[in-house]
């Protein structure tokens, strides 16, 4: 069972690293001019996908953990 939290964390880490770095690139800053209008509200969205697969995850472990 640890192992698979230590993939799942690993997975999730990976995620939000590649997320950066997709979010920072210079091609990305280049193709939309509108790029930074709204970055709060974009960061603050993405900031609750992440806590709410966060949640999810740890109550899918709880009940795997007890069965």
């Amino acid at each position: 069972m640890l192992w698979l939290m230590v993939l799942a964390v690993i997975v999730m880490i990976v995620g939000f690293i590649v997320t950066m770095m997709i979010g920072e690139s210079k091609e990305n800053k280049k193709e939309n001019s509108n790029y930074f209008k709204f970055t709060g509200k974009k960061w603050m969205h993405l900031s609750w996908i992440y806590v709410l697969c966060t949640v999810i995850l740890a109550i899918i472990m709880i009940v795997v953990w007890k069965n």
